[in-house]
């Protein structure tokens, strides 16, 4: 019986319920991320983040304040993003007040690996204060 049963020829696309919206400064680059981060927008995540690192900012802010839901994929991409950040020298912060980033973030203790900010103001604020922080251990 199985044997009969074939798979789809082609591939079905399922909508992502994610918009991105990217403001850029000369201290920042904000990615806004609104909706869900789930498996069909992870892609489009991955793609929008990497060109931004790709243009060097003097800084980048994931600004996930309007994400209702954030699946494993989307913390891996969380992840991804900051070690991407950090092997070209882009300082990284998040912005995700909600409990949709920081509950997973928390229960897999991943809060020393992903620099998450209450307010994306809270994230640019740690990100001025960033290379004091790292040049006082230079002494």
């Amino acid at each position: 019986m199985l044997d009969q049963i074939a798979a789809p020829r082609s591939r079905v696309d399922v909508p992502s319920a994610m918009t991105l919206r990217v403001t850029a400064t000369a201290e920042a680059t904000v990615v806004a991320v609104r909706g869900e981060i789930d498996l069909p927008a992870l892609a489009r995540l991955r793609m929008r983040l990497g060109d931004e690192l790709d243009l060097a900012p003097r800084a980048l802010v994931l600004d996930l304040t309007g994400v209702v839901f954030c699946g494993a994929g989307g913390i891996t991409e969380l992840l991804v993003a900051a070690s991407e950040a950090h092997v070209t020298g882009v300082p990284f912060a998040i912005a995700a007040p909600g409990r949709a980033v920081t509950r997973p973030v928390r229960v897999l203790g991943l809060e020393q690996v992903l620099p998450i900010h209450r307010s994306v103001e809270a994230a640019l604020e740690w990100l001025a204060v960033l290379p004091r922080l790292r040049g006082s251990g230079r002494r």
